[in-house]
């Protein structure tokens, strides 16, 4: 059979899910598929087609699809699923995806699943649920083969023949001493090139270095973009080796870390086929919030209702200051929380940052002010009213981009994250100075 994208396999099921002879077929069908395929299956279907879907996965792949999918969803999935289910599905996944799953359950929940499990797994897992999932420790997976620098590597040889089956994205194996602290790396190509009789000690890598447990997740996913890592052993505080972080793992950093970016940005929902309670309290919760930035910006505008009665092109034209305040202050916050994502921001970076964003904001604000002017002009022939919008405008576009820098760093400060709050804060600000500033100058030059 020819090669099938993910969206055509998802049409495929669409289009078999809806036909009442369709269980056979569609169980066939899933079957067929990967893991990541049938994880994507379910987060782009309507929450009635999950169910139908899930129900017909096999068991021993529900563990599997489980690891692949978004959070909220694979929480909702496991709501529905007994201890013994949990366990039994779970049980062949590695450690750090074992521990991603338990760590979104009760801790109740939690206890009676590692219960049901036998000590081997239990213990590989219990290793990584001690660390925080940010950090490399709650990263790691702890399956590794592991060997002493005194063996040779023909013992190395026949240990790996023994073994049969190796942990997944294996291409090192790790050098210990008889107390588990790590030496060094021996890579498999030294394995397979190396003369049989030298020792791991004359073929090992005793340079490269390993990663502590408590580093950051975004400082472990930099480590390994820019040095071009496919693994990286993970120690403690005391030199032990503790397990290993594969490119895999670092691949899913990276895209949580966009999501929630985009999720935080945009004040939705991360299911898009959430449930409609679900969603109705989402989109309350931050109505409301908009709502009552609105009227504190329709309070700033009612001092200036007398002006408004006289000159009515004014209120054609407030919207167009404050819009342009708004757009060019949530373009810096993301450059400052994609800067923030990505662990670059220091002393010295946000001081160049914050000189950069003023330095285009003067350029935008001298093009757009000119415009504006022209236009306003042209448009009502009054001079005094086009170089009041003219002034507001540099004066909006330059305050967003101070306040777009310096809103989300004061936001952090106080313990709320920028990528969700700061939007509604700087949008609040602009618009606010945007209203005060053109019908205060217009207050100034006509009345």
């Amino acid at each position: 059979m020819a090669y099938q994208t993910q969206e055509s396999k998802y049409e495929l099921i669409q289009s078999t899910i809806n036909n009442p002879e369709y269980k056979a077929k569609l169980t066939r069908i899933l079957s067929e598929m990967s893991a990541s395929e049938l994880a994507f299956v379910m987060e782009n279907s309507p929450p009635q087609e999950r169910k139908i879907i899930w129900d017909l996965i096999q068991l021993d792949a529900e563990g599997e699809v489980l690891g692949e999918l978004d959070d909220s969803l694979r929480e909702q999935l496991l709501i529905d699923m007994n201890p013994e289910e949990i366990s039994l599905a779970i049980s062949d996944l590695e450690a750090d995806d074992l521990a991603d799953i338990l760590q979104s359950l009760p801790e109740k929940i939690t206890n009676e699943v590692l219960s049901l499990m036998n000590s081997r797994d239990r213990g590989r897992v219990e290793n990584v649920l001690d660390f925080s999932e940010e950090t490399a420790g709650g990263l790691m997976n702890t399956d590794i083969i592991t060997v002493r620098a005194d063996n040779t590597i023909e013992l190395v040889s026949r240990y790996l023949r023994f073994l049969k089956n190796i942990p997944q994205n294996t291409d090192d194996i790790y050098v210990v001493t008889k107390n588990d602290e790590y030496l060094g790396i021996l890579p498999i190509t030294k394995i397979l090139t190396s003369e049989q009789n030298m020792t791991v000690r004359e073929v090992m890598d005793t340079e490269f270095q390993p990663i502590l447990f408590s580093l950051n997740q975004i400082d472990v996913y930099n480590l390994f973009k820019n040095k071009d890592l496919f693994s990286a052993p993970v120690i403690d505080e005391k030199n032990k080796l503790l397990g290993r972080i594969t490119v895999d793992d670092i691949i899913d950093i990276a895209v949580d870390e966009v999501e929630q970016d985009f999720i935080g940005l945009t004040q939705i929902e991360d299911d898009i086929f959430a449930s409609p309670k679900k969603t109705i309290f989402s989109r309350l919760v931050w109505l409301s919030i908009n709502l009552g930035t609105a009227i504190m910006a329709s309070y700033a505008i009612s001092f200036f209702t007398e002006i408004l009665d006289q000159i009515i092109y004014a209120a054609v034209l407030m919207p167009i200051v404050a819009s342009m305040g708004g757009i060019a202050a949530t373009q810096t916050l993301g450059i400052y929380i994609r800067a923030e994502a990505l662990r670059k921001l220091n002393h010295k970076s946000k001081a160049y940052l914050l000189r950069r964003e003023f330095i285009v904001a003067v350029a935008n604000a001298i093009f757009f002010s000119l415009a504006i002017f022209l236009i306003t002009n042209f448009w009502f022939d009054n001079f005094q009213l086009s170089l009041a919008i003219s002034v507001a405008m540099i004066i909006n576009l330059l305050a967003a981009a101070i306040f777009g820098f310096l809103v989300p760093s004061l936001l952090r400060k106080f313990g709320y994250d920028p990528a969700i709050s700061g939007g509604v804060v700087i949008t609040t600000v602009t618009d606010i100075l945007g209203f005060v500033s053109f019908l205060g100058i217009i207050t100034i030059l006509i009345v």
